[in-house]
Formats: C-alpha cells, sequence, structure tokens
C-alpha cells in the first residue's frame, strides 16, 4: 500500500487542480469540475480529524465551490468484496468500507492504474507515409479541438489550465497535410520522478490503424529523452481496447481507483 500512496501522491502532481488545500494528509482539490482527478479529495493517509468530521470538512469545502464532494480511492488490484471487510483491514481498503457504511455512492467509471519501465519498452514503429509525431511545449486549438474528456464535446476555458498544470508536460500529436490535420493526441507529463500519459485520442475513423500504438510509444520514448525512467497512465477498466494496447507494448498492472460521491443527506 505504500507504494500505491507513494504513485498516487506523485501522480497528482501531474493533473492539479485550479484550487488545491491539504486537510492533514488528504488533498482537497478543485477546478470548476472539470476532470474526477481535479475535483476530488485525495486520501494520502490520516486527516488529522475523526473520520465523520472530515467528510465534514470535505463536504463543506466542496460545496462552498459549487462542486459534488467527491473523494477519489485507490485500492489494490485484488481484495475481498466490501461485505466481507473487516475493521483490521488495511487502508485505503478500510477507508472504502467506511465510506460505503456513510452511503458514499461509488461513481461509474472504475479505472486502472498502469506503469512501465521505460528501458524495457520497445520503439515506436513508423508511421504512415504522410504522418508526423510532434511534441510542442502548449496545446495549440486543434490539439486541443481533439480532446474529449470521458466523450464530452464541453470545453470549458479551465481546461487549458489544467493540462498545463505539471511540473512539466508535452503535448504529443500525430498529423498530416502539414501539420494541419490531428490524427491522434496524447499529453506528457513529468514529475516527481514519473512521467504520465493522460488525454490520449485517436480520430475514430482511423482506430485500429496503429496510430495508438505509435502515439503512446513516440510519448514514452520523448519521456526517455527527458530522463525519466517510469511511466504511469490511468485508463478506464471497462476500456478493453486500450488496456490491450497498454498490455501489449509493456505495461503492467500497479491498482486500481474509483470515485465516491456523498449522499444527498450530506447536501442537505
Amino acid at each position: 500500500m505504500e507504494a500505491i500512496i507513494g504513485l498516487e501522491r506523485a501522480a497528482a502532481e501531474h493533473w492539479r487542480g485550479t484550487e488545491q488545500e491539504w486537510l492533514g494528509n488528504w488533498l482537497l482539490r478543485a477546478a470548476e469540475g472539470f476532470t474526477g482527478r481535479a475535483n476530488s479529495a485525495l486520501p494520502l493517509g490520516d486527516p488529522g480529524l475523526l473520520l465523520d468530521d472530515a467528510l465534514a470538512a470535505v463536504t463543506c469545502w466542496y460545496r462552498a465551490r459549487g462542486l459534488p464532494p467527491m473523494v477519489a480511492v485507490p485500492l489494490p488490484l485484488e481484495g475481498p468484496a466490501v461485505a466481507d471487510l473487516v475493521p483490521s483491514c488495511p487502508f485505503p481498503s478500510r477507508f472504502d468500507v467506511q465510506l460505503s457504511e456513510r452511503s458514499w455512492a461509488t461513481r461509474p467509471g472504475p479505472a486502472y492504474v498502469m506503469t512501465a519501465e521505460l528501458a524495457t519498452l520497445p520503439p515506436a514503429p513508423g508511421l504512415p507515409a504522410g504522418t508526423e509525431f510532434r511534441v510542442d511545449a502548449e496545446p495549440d486549438d486543434a490539439w486541443l479541438a481533439m480532446y474529449h474528456y470521458r466523450g464530452q464535446q464541453r470545453r470549458p476555458p479551465v481546461m487549458r489550465t489544467v493540462v498545463m498544470s505539471a511540473p512539466a508536460q508535452g503535448f504529443a500529436s500525430i498529423r498530416a497535410g502539414g501539420g494541419r490535420d490531428v490524427l491522434a493526441i496524447g499529453r506528457l507529463s513529468v514529475g516527481a520522478g514519473w512521467a504520465g500519459i493522460t488525454a490520449v485520442e485517436v480520430d475514430p475513423v482511423l482506430r485500429r490503424a496503429g496510430l495508438g500504438t505509435a502515439l503512446t510509444l513516440g510519448i514514452c520514448a520523448e519521456a526517455a529523452s527527458r530522463a525519466v525512467q517510469r511511466m504511469f497512465l490511468q485508463v478506464e477498466t471497462a476500456n478493453m481496447a486500450a488496456r490491450a494496447l497498454y498490455e501489449r507494448i509493456g505495461f503492467g498492472y500497479s491498482h486500481r481507483y474509483h470515485y465516491r460521491m456523498a449522499p444527498r443527506a450530506a447536501l442537505s
């Protein structure tokens, strides 16, 4: 569990809220509701309060910002069902049970965190004729237009701030037409000893043509050129195509996580 918490602490540096505050060892994050990672409390240990008091503080903090109170819960890959857990089970599994007992509902879309040692990954394959892989320091309008968080068309102004929030980042794309046509995108972030991949999208018309593999391994090569050794990414458990791609190129599973939402009674 120490390794899981350590990776979660590092990953929090890669995708930050525009407003953040610590409650003991819980990180409260807000970014006008754009993405779960930037708008949830991340428990990384003791909040310094009794649990019910800490949850009340989280609820008040998010309500003051017009956001639903939400907690990200990292968990081991394998473990007993909630009903089978006992009070002696370790944090954060015990914490997840306690949230369930208090009617904090699980939000749809649980995810896995996958990791790889960059030195063990294969090189990026060649690209189709007339296309190029590039990494820019900032996202241009074409890159931003391709990005659809959880399939949404909404692109709030805060989006650009959030994707630029890591200690360092690069905005990768595969393009054609002299750079005018964006075929695939992904974001590289670097911080806290890790590289991360987020915001991966491939033009739906061009999926299963190898662009996802070329993009991912191109980002990994870029990360290696920045003297980073380890890479992580997050992928929804139901996204079997993406999981198969990452497994195929050498990523393994670290842990999983989901979000817990405050009960309606807590909001009254």
